[in-house]
């Protein structure tokens, strides 16, 4: 049954003061002015007025708290998370779907329009999925002293565990592991040699990743191999090794538990049509329904012909270059993270793709004169982390590449990427906005830039 977290009432003192709510920004703020200054309010919906107290200010630009809701939006809706406002994860489960796309769009199409200084066009595709029970992959915080051990999610600009039983935006499979997995903690013999964990699912089953800082007495790895038996679950140990192993290649080794507990196949997806197997503690998006929807959409947005061939940079295990195989003459997919390259290479291999080669490489690190940074390619695919993609927009530059599709999981630094191509001969073509998270502040978008001919 859904338990309802309902907030309790927050006296209003002399310092706080009302203000009506007429906007919102990328994150789910609410933008609110009084007497001159622009206040901006988190968990405040548009069309609301609110008793708020203030937190900071700077010029006419303050931040404030909320204290109470004295008009509410009909956009509100009651959390569904027990944990709403403490773990620091999902805080817009306030808002409706609508709002929550609504507001993630505005802010997108508004910062866009100020840097690029152009009328950017409405998405051609601003899509949603189910709000909760999407997630397939989590890391849980493991803390402890003498007396318990806490499981959880770290606070908001804190280092403090919240713990929790149950994640309502995790894949229910994976939300009933959270409790075995705490009592096993409690029966281990030494749970500070515990980093963190990571629940992780594919279409053939679940996996516990249990990162070390040395490696586990024996006696606890069997408590381990024993829940991952019990749960059906297959179990890895990420072992950090204590410095000094001047023998060992690498520091870290993986360790798989109980290797028989899918028949000896590997963890996979196919949100694509096309088979991606990978590795707990590998990058997967979280949410296979939009990453579906988002490949079609690349796929889409760089229009494959036969005789393309294309770069995927920063390719990752080959989310996008193994479903563009099949369409093109050849994909580079190029990735700074040595086993997601090797992940990828097996994965062609297995699918007996032969066009798709995979190559490590740091985008941020001068590439320009190796031999896949001279090949011709006609058209780009960029799928960069958070900190963007600055260092290969000269290049493409130069090269005069006819076709850039870039996918942001940050506009902030997708903008800023994308300005320079704009100011040399490059148009803005069209964009679509993807709520790859829901009930949190974040997003994906893809964009397409065509060279002026």
């Amino acid at each position: 049954m859904v338990k309802f977290y309902k907030p309790e009432a927050k006296k209003a003192s002399p310092k706080h003061f009302s203000v009506v709510i007429t906007d919102a920004d990328i994150k789910g703020k609410g933008l609110g002015k009084r007497e001159d200054v622009t206040w901006f309010v988190s968990g405040a919906l548009p069309g609301e007025e609110v008793v708020v107290r203030e937190l900071s200010r700077k010029g006419n630009v303050g931040e404030a708290e909320l204290i109470n809701v004295l008009k509410r939006s009909p956009e509100r809706q009651e959390p569904v998370c027990r944990y709403f406002g403490k773990c620091g994860g999902c805080s817009l489960q306030h808002m409706s779907e609508r709002e929550e796309l609504l507001c993630k769009v505005n802010g997108i199409k508004r910062l866009m329009n100020k840097v690029f200084r152009l009328e950017i066009p409405e998405p051609d595709r601003a899509e949603t999925g189910a709000r909760y029970g999407y997630r397939r992959s989590l890391r849980l915080s493991v803390q402890g002293d003498r007396r318990e051990i806490h499981l959880g999610f770290r606070q908001e600009k804190n280092s403090k565990i919240v713990e929790i039983t149950e994640c309502p935006v995790l894949k229910e499979e994976l939300s009933h592991l959270i409790q075995p997995l705490r009592e096993t903690l409690l029966k281990l013999s030494n749970y500070k040699l515990i980093g963190h964990l990571e629940l992780v699912s594919g279409n053939n089953g679940k996996a516990v990743l249990v990162r070390t800082i040395n490696v586990l007495p024996e006696c606890d790895e069997e408590l381990f191999r024993e829940f991952g038996n019990r749960e059906k679950t297959a179990v890895y140990l990420q072992i950090r090794h204590e410095k000094g192993r001047e023998d060992l290649v690498q520091r870290e080794e993986l360790k798989f538990l109980n290797p028989e507990i899918f028949g000896g196949e590997r963890l996979w997806y196919d949100d694509a049509g096309v088979k991606v197997s990978f590795t707990p503690g590998d990058f997967i998006q979280v949410n296979g329904e939009m990453n579906a929807r988002m490949v079609a959409a690349v796929t889409e947005y760089l229009d494959p012909a036969p005789d393309d061939e294309i770069w995927d940079l920063f390719s990752g295990g080959g989310n996008f270059a193994l479903a563009l195989a099949g369409k093109v003459k050849h994909v580079y997919g190029i990735e700074v993270v040595k086993n997601m390259v090797q992940e990828a290479g097996m994965n062609a291999e297995a699918l007996g793709i032969s066009n798709a080669e995979f190559i490590l490489q740091d985008l941020s690190d001068d590439f320009e004169k190796t031999v896949w940074a001279k090949s011709q390619v006609n058209k780009v695919l960029l799928d960069p982390g958070r900190q963007g993609a600055d260092k290969v927009m000269q290049h493409l530059i130069r090269k005069k590449v006819p076709r850039v599709v870039y996918v942001s999981c940050n506009p902030l630094t997708m903008i800023r990427d994308l300005k320079p191509l704009l100011e040399n001969g490059y148009v803005f073509e069209k964009w679509s906005a993807f709520n790859m998270f829901p009930n949190t502040e974040h997003v994906e978008t893809v964009v397409l830039l065509s060279r002026e001919k």
